[in-house]
């Protein structure tokens, strides 16, 4: 029998279906706040409709009855014909905004789950507010990032991947939609205002040679913007397609979109070659040029991508993925004319990268495995 794993897309319908209208004034006034942007008198009456919401849950058996308490259990038990106990072998994530209301319900939601004997959790999305664009498409670059890094381990494990669209905000639905023609094997909505779903199995989509070309074409930029924190000016991007970017002032940014393209296909190209730094304060001596070509695919695609964090570390002066590069001065001068080191990766022999500082620049002499 094969598992499945179900994401759904979580909002606040729990507190607001069936509440006094006063009561959903508050909480669509309070939506997007954090709890501490919350008074006491607000927060409390909040806790009190959260309580009073488990409390019917846990009261209620019938099945339709619970359906009309949340949207997103509503599409949960669509997918099951109304029978939980059908669920034990599948995981349910519950995806949720960077709010004190997103927050509570999803977990309320994911502990009613558990106590059902269904496995489930709730998961934030950093920075997913819809109280401003700003804050909105971070959040989306955010998911973009979550979904590359968790749903390709569950599709290695055989899981079958459901996106469960009948919760959550629209604008969140939206870019669920696109996510799941490539993440998902199956996305479900409620048809019109029943109870009968609407389940769409995943279209084949393949990437225009001309998306890929873009990145293979602007690789630097790519990979500049692939930081978070990175911006990229009018000038750096020409070229680039428009609907890969997101522009804020004078400063370029991956849009979500492009963002999920630029995940999709970065392996490849940092596997392929070796490639130029993208730090002009970075120099990649020619031995090591050579001898990094060498390596194996995947070992060459790790070499990219710590010469990338050391560039920007040279750039910023800031260290911010120390867990994995851990540059740092040499004890004494065992390696010369090497004075520093940084880590490649932590098995297959325990690789590091060696080199010393010139003027502005900082080459690299060698790499192998590091000094015991």
């Amino acid at each position: 029998m094969q598992r499945s794993l179900i994401v759904s897309t979580c909002g606040t319908s729990l507190l607001t279906n069936g509440a006094a209208s006063d009561l959903r004034k508050v909480l669509y006034a309070t939506t997007n706040c954090q709890e501490n942007e919350l008074d006491e008198a607000t927060r409390s009456r909040i806790e009190e409709r959260l309580r009073e919401q488990k409390a019917r849950l846990d009261d209620i058996s019938d099945a339709n009855n619970i359906r009309q308490m949340a949207a997103e259990l509503n599409g949960i038990l669509g997918l099951y014909d109304d029978r939980l106990e059908k669920a034990k072998a599948d995981h349910h994530i519950l995806i949720h905004t960077d709010t004190w209301q997103g927050e509570q319900v999803a977990q309320l939601l994911a502990g009613w789950l558990r106590q059902k004997g269904v496995s489930a959790q709730s998961q934030k999305v950093d920075d997913l507010r819809t109280s401003d664009l700003e804050s909105f498409q971070s959040g989306l670059n955010s998911l973009v990032a979550w979904c590359e890094a968790t749903l390709p381990g569950y599709r290695e494990q055989q899981y079958h991947i459901v996106f469960n669209l009948v919760g959550g905000f629209k604008s969140l639905q939206g870019f669920m939609q696109t996510l799941g023609m490539f993440y998902a094997d199956e996305l479900v909505y409620i048809f019109e205002t029943g109870n009968q779903l609407l389940q769409i199995s995943r279209l084949p989509i393949q990437i225009e040679e001309a998306a890929t070309d873009a990145i293979r074409n602007n690789l630097a930029v790519f990979r500049r913007l692939d930081d978070p924190q990175a911006t990229c000016t009018t000038d750096e991007v020409r070229g680039i397609p428009e609907t890969f970017l997101y522009r804020l002032d004078n400063a370029v940014d991956l849009s979500p979109w492009g963002r999920l393209i630029w995940q999709r296909h970065k392996r490849e190209f940092y596997r392929e070659r070796i490639l130029e730094p993208i730090s002009s304060k970075l120099v990649i001596s020619v031995k090591v040029m050579q001898e990094a070509e060498n390596l194996q695919p995947d070992l060459r695609e790790r070499f990219n991508q710590r010469m990338d964090d050391l560039s920007r570390y040279l750039d910023s002066g800031q260290n911010r993925a120390i867990n994995r590069l851990d540059f740092k001065q040499l004890k004494g001068n065992p390696r010369p004319p090497s004075t520093h080191e940084c880590d490649l990766w932590a098995d297959q022999g325990a690789w590091r990268a060696f080199g010393h500082f010139d003027n502005q620049q900082f080459i690299v002499d060698d790499i192998g495995p590091g000094l015991h």
